[in-house]
């Protein structure tokens, strides 16, 4: 009974003399704002380097096409089928590699904006011949199955190698020899024929072409553009 009578009095005191309990005011927030940019530009645009075929991450033997980017054709193998004798029946020779290498292709895409894919192909500018004119007749340059690897952060599975080991038309039709979709390819890619003591780039020589006791040569034309594979 006696604490309720002093809360009482209290409360009535406080009444008397007017005293209240005072309203704290809250700040209003303070804001602004601030601009962030950042631009870019076509830069790639000089030649890429070749790369070692067997591990990407290493610099290859050099001798690339010095091509300018940014969408490259870097290096294409030079194919040596060796030296033989006269052949007395059908014979198929395997390329040899070079610089103790595999035989391969590389291209590089450093184009601006999403990867828009391409296709890589190639064709056989006529028969061999030999320094007198001599056509190597019947003779078939074929590419098997190649590997793709990339210097690139995607999956190699993105990027498809076309070759299966059908033989190039010597009209100057083209086979497609590597390709990506759009989406895909942005980086530098190449299609490895087999080893360097395996290569999967043939060429078949039919005994009917009997060929002269001379050495024979031909020009095989590889073409990068911009249409993306469907593959």
């Amino acid at each position: 009974m006696k604490k309720t009578t002093l809360l009482s009095i209290l409360a009535s005191g406080a009444l008397l003399f007017g005293t209240a309990i005072p309203t704290l005011a809250v700040a209003a927030d303070s804001t602004a704002n601030s601009n962030a940019t950042v631009s870019f530009k076509q830069g790639n645009t000089g030649p890429t380097d070749p790369v070692d075929p067997e591990d990407p991450t290493e610099p290859g033997d050099g001798g690339g096409t010095e091509n300018p980017g940014p969408l490259s054709i870097d290096y294409v193998s030079a194919f040596d089928f060796g030296d033989h004798d006269v052949p007395t029946k059908t014979e198929t020779y395997k390329a040899a590699g070079e610089n103790g290498n595999a035989d391969y292709v590389q291209i590089t895409d450093q184009r601006a904006g999403d990867p828009a894919g391409w296709t890589l192909s190639v064709a056989q500018d006529g028969q061999l011949k030999s320094s007198t004119g001599d056509t190597l007749t019947g003779a078939a340059i074929s590419f098997g199955e190649g590997t793709v690897k990339t210097t690139s952060e995607d999956d190699p599975a993105t990027v498809t190698s076309s070759t299966d080991g059908s033989a190039l038309a010597t009209d100057g039709s083209s086979m497609t020899v590597m390709s990506a979709k759009a989406g895909n390819g942005f980086g530098t890619w190449l299609d490895v024929f087999g080893s360097a003591d395996d290569s999967t780039v043939k060429l078949t020589v039919p005994v009917s072409a009997h060929p002269d006791a001379d050495s024979y040569s031909g020009t095989l034309n590889w073409t990068l553009n911009e249409t993306p594979g469907n593959a």
